[in-house]
């Protein structure tokens, strides 16, 4: 049987350091993330590594910034994560400003150019790019789930606030994963 070994990788967009009195931008030799595949998962790497991008804080950072987030958390993974372990990668999913609270509704992004949707094709648009070469230039079992593209049709009848979908839709993607992992014949 598969070894499966469930962590929680705090989200790239959260990569930062804590100092006694200050919080800073991220540097990669003091990261959360560089200590959990580094140091937690270097001595047992699961088989299996999904890592969900989210929004939470991603829109604290202009695009250059998440590039160069998407780009550091990338590297770590091509050094710490083993070359055996399938890695899949998810977009962040689309969000429905009509349902968010008031204070956050037409709320624009990115120096004032862009609204929520747009941001995130755009956070989404370089994620992709980072990652292009990954896919295309490795031997690494590798996978890129688009959830912008498999949420936005359905955001009117899934999207409970804005931006947490229904927990039936995540069942439904948690099978859909299973599915191309393990298809059955």
């Amino acid at each position: 049987m598969p070894r499966v070994k469930v962590t929680s990788l705090v989200p790239y967009s959260q990569c930062i350091t804590a100092t006694k009195y200050k919080v800073k931008r991220c540097r990669a030799k003091t990261s959360s993330q560089q200590f959990i595949l580094k140091e937690y998962l270097s001595s047992s790497p699961p088989d299996l590594f999904v890592l969900f991008g989210n929004a939470h804080d991603s829109f604290r950072y202009t695009l250059r910034e998440y590039a160069m987030n998407v780009r550091t958390l990338a590297d770590m993974i091509d050094i710490y994560l083993s070359p055996k372990t399938t890695f899949i990668w998810t977009s962040k999913p689309a969000e429905y400003a009509e349902r968010k609270p008031a204070r956050f509704r037409g709320q624009i992004y990115e120096n004032g150019t862009m609204n929520i949707l747009q941001w995130l094709t755009a956070a989404n648009t370089i994620h992709f790019r980072e990652l292009r070469k990954r896919f295309v230039e490795n031997s690494r079992p590798l996978m890129f789930m688009d959830l912008f593209a498999i949420s936005t049709p359905v955001l009117a009848d899934w999207n409970i606030d804005g931006v947490h979908m229904q927990p039936a839709w995540y069942t439904h993607l948690i099978s859909y994963l299973f599915q191309t992992l393990c298809p059955v014949h």
